[in-house]
C-alpha cells in the first residue's frame, strides 16, 4: 500500500482504538500508539521503528493570546514520549493529543508525519535518548504485556473491517510548505506556529 495511504489508514485506526481502549487518558498513552502504528505500518509493508525521548510541540490558544511549548521530556525513568520513524519520517500522534491536557484552551494540532530529510522547525522539537529499531519488543510486566496485546489486536480487527479511506481528524504535518497552506486557509496552529518560527533568535531558547 501507498505509504501516505497507509499511515492516514494507521493514524485512524490508532486513535479509534486508544479512544476505545483508553477512554479517560487516551491521550496519555504514547506507548500504544507507538506501537499501534508499529504494527499497522509494518502489516502494510513499511518498515517502522520506535524511538523514545523527549518531544515538545508549539502550542497557541483559540484566541491567540496565550502560546508556548508543550509536550513530553524529562521522564524520571524509561522515556517521556514514545513514536515512531518510517520511510524517513517521523510519525506521530501524540502533539495532536496535547489540548487535551494543555494549561489553556487551545487550538488544534496537526498529526505528525515531517519529513526528515530536512531540519525539524522551531514548533516541532524531538529528542530522540534511544532508537529500538524495527523489532521491538516490550519489556514490562505481564500486566501491561497482555494488555498491548489486546490493543494490536484490536487495531488489527479495526483494519479488516475498515471500508474505504477513512477521514482523519485533522491535516498532516509534513513538511514547512504544508504548514504554509494551512496558513493560508486561516488555521490557527498553522498562522501562529509561522509566527514563532520568524522570530529572531527563537532556535536558541528551545528546550532542544
Amino acid at each position: 500500500m501507498q505509504f501516505e495511504k497507509a499511515v492516514a489508514r494507521s493514524f485512524s485506526v490508532v486513535d479509534r482504538a486508544l479512544r476505545r481502549s483508553f477512554p479517560t487518558d487516551y491521550y496519555k498513552r504514547c506507548m500504544y500508539t507507538a506501537f499501534g502504528m508499529q504494527t499497522l505500518l509494518s502489516d502494510y509493508g513499511h518498515e517502522a521503528s520506535i524511538q523514545g525521548g523527549d518531544a515538545v510541540t508549539f502550542m497557541v490558544s483559540r484566541s491567540g493570546q496565550q502560546a508556548g511549548m508543550q509536550g513530553f521530556a524529562n521522564a524520571a525513568e524509561g522515556h517521556a514520549h514514545y513514536w515512531v520513524v518510517a520511510a524517513g519520517r517521523l510519525i506521530d500522534i501524540g502533539p495532536h493529543y496535547l489540548p487535551q491536557d494543555s494549561s489553556f484552551p487551545a487550538a488544534a494540532v496537526p498529526l505528525i508525519c515531517w519529513d526528515l530529510s530536512g531540519d525539524l522547525p522551531p514548533f516541532l522539537r524531538y529528542r530522540v535518548l534511544e532508537d529500538f529499531g524495527p523489532l521491538t519488543a516490550l519489556v514490562t510486566t505481564e500486566e501491561i504485556h497482555e494488555r498491548m496485546e489486546t490493543f494490536i489486536g484490536q487495531c488489527r480487527s479495526k483494519v479488516r473491517n475498515l471500508v474505504g479511506q477513512p477521514k482523519l481528524p485533522t491535516w498532516l504535518l509534513t513538511c514547512r510548505e504544508a504548514v504554509e497552506q494551512r496558513a493560508a486557509q486561516n488555521d490557527v496552529w498553522a498562522k501562529a506556529a509561522l509566527c514563532f518560527a520568524s522570530m529572531p533568535g527563537i532556535e536558541k531558547s528551545l528546550p532542544f
